[in-house]
């Protein structure tokens, strides 16, 4: 049973997480491989894909995500998202985007986040935003906090300051077209 390999504290908030995830992605295939194997700590690597239905459109959800899970005596005391990279885009949409970004940064970088149209659809207006995401697990994205705005551009350009500690930053960006939706959620690593 997953309850067991779990402490208590940390299976409750895995089995939210799930359910959660659950409730929006019902047919959800995972992939999960063992990088790192050591006594205290493992790295699993885990691909999701799903589709989900939103009113009279579906979604395909393309995900990849680096995890590292602390063990103790042999259950999971706790696990977290070290690196992860999620799409989200309308099915049958012909908007094809290329994404521009360093994996990697320095602390206090100036760094470029590119969100490229790879073939003109025509000469419709796209609307975009980028925002940063705040390392808060519990947050919530609306369109109010991407400030979308219609432009005419071949994409989402955008430059992006690295926080001055080490570790992480994860920018959240939406590119809309009359022919589909394009939305990516991407953690960088952030070191000295």
């Amino acid at each position: 049973m997953l309850k067991d390999i779990f402490l208590e504290k940390s299976f409750k908030k895995f089995k939210k997480e799930y359910v959660d995830f659950n409730r929006k992605y019902k047919d959800a295939q995972w992939t999960i491989k063992t990088i790192r194997n050591d006594p205290d700590k493992i790295f699993l690597d885990v691909k999701i894909t799903s589709k989900r239905e939103i009113g009279d459109q579906i979604y395909n959800l393309n995900s990849k995500q680096l995890i590292k899970i602390e063990t103790y005596k042999g259950k999971i005391k706790s696990y977290k998202v070290v690196n992860e990279e999620s799409i989200l885009n309308t099915q049958n949409s012909p908007l094809v985007v290329a994404i521009s970004n360093p994996d990697k940064v320095r602390t206090g970088e100036k760094y470029e986040m590119n969100l490229i149209i790879e073939k003109p659809l025509d000469n419709s207006f796209i609307a975009s935003g980028m925002i940063i995401i705040k390392n808060n697990e519990d947050v919530k994205i609306s369109n109010d906090e991407f400030r979308i705005k219609p432009n005419q551009s071949g994409g989402l350009f955008k430059y992006i300051q690295a926080p001055l500690e080490p570790g992480s930053q994860t920018i959240s960006a939406i590119i809309m077209h009359p022919e589909g939706i394009y939305s990516i959620t991407k953690k960088i690593k952030v070191g000295l």
